[in-house]
């Protein structure tokens, strides 16, 4: 269960969805990348909104976790250099982030009976994780699957993900645009209210800045082997690595009365050099490698 966990964090599902796009040239996980931030900046809402504990922190005192290693889990720190680890249990961040992934991830590419069902039993199986390591009550993780789906409605039917999966190659930026905007929106209020969380609020902007860029940038034209997919993906782990590493630094001295704004750009800088390397990565360099 502690594996199933693990790969439950929002950034394991950034890395498959970049695998998906670089390694196997599949436009439609660009839209993966805008459910996953946008799936984020609507679990923090929830959170603040409900404001209820986690059964490791109620009144009652600390729930057993059948866990071996769930005391280690509870008392860990936040998760990343841009992330506040929260004491609100309700919804599960876990599961809102599987639900929208997989979910996103079964409309995108039009799975049949057998890619839903796969995609409903892993989404149980991260609730039954969470409650396993006593990291949330039932609610938590049904909460989560709800703020999951809300995600998805809203990315399909207001920002219209569908639509901008497919017109990357013919470079139409107005879905780009809806989502640089909700993306902008929700960057002021984690700036201006504390709401969403500036990570995640930074992760969503970031990822609509490059998204916006490989809409005039197709990578994809020219990726046609192996190798120049291979090249793609690892100019991608490359610019985020180095962004992250270098806003990294700066957080570790940053005035704390700018913290808010240095984790927004912390997050921001890493998921925008994902998309943006890639796209302005010499074409001979990519048709170099047949």
């Amino acid at each position: 269960m502690n594996g199933v966990s693990l790969l439950g964090y929002t950034r394991a599902y950034i890395a498959i969805a970049a695998l998906l796009v670089f390694a196997l040239r599949l436009r439609p996980a660009v839209a993966l990348l805008v459910l996953i931030g946008l799936c984020g900046a609507f679990t923090d809402i929830a959170k603040a909104a409900a404001a209820t504990p986690r059964p490791d922190w109620s009144s009652e005192g600390p729930v057993q976790a059948l866990s071996l290693f769930g005391r280690e889990l509870r008392e860990r720190t936040a998760d990343t250099p841009t992330q506040m680890e929260d004491d609100y249990g309700f919804p599960s961040g876990h599961v809102s982030a599987t639900t929208a992934f997989m979910v996103g991830l079964a409309l995108l590419f039009k799975w049949k009976r057998r890619g839903w069902s796969l995609a409903i039993v892993w989404i149980v199986l991260m609730a039954l994780s969470r409650m396993y390591l006593g990291r949330h009550f039932l609610g938590d993780v049904v909460g989560g699957v709800a703020v999951g789906l809300v995600a998805v409605v809203v990315g399909f039917a207001a920002l219209q993900l569908t639509h901008l999966a497919g017109e990357l190659r013919a470079h139409h930026p107005w879905p780009a645009h809806r989502v640089m905007t909700v993306a902008t929106v929700l960057a002021g209020g984690a700036l201006l209210v504390g709401l969403p969380d500036a990570g995640d609020a930074g992760r969503l902007l970031g990822t609509a800045i490059g998204v916006l860029v490989l809409v005039h940038h197709d990578v994809f034209e020219s990726a046609t082997s192996r190798s120049a997919r291979a090249i793609l993906l690892l100019s991608a782990a490359a610019g985020f690595g180095a962004a992250w590493w270098v806003m990294s630094l700066v957080l570790r001295h940053a005035d704390p009365s700018s913290a808010s704004a240095l984790r927004l750009a912390a997050s921001v800088l890493p998921n925008a050099a994902l998309l943006i390397v890639p796209a302005y990565l010499p074409r001979r360099i990519v048709r170099a490698f047949p």
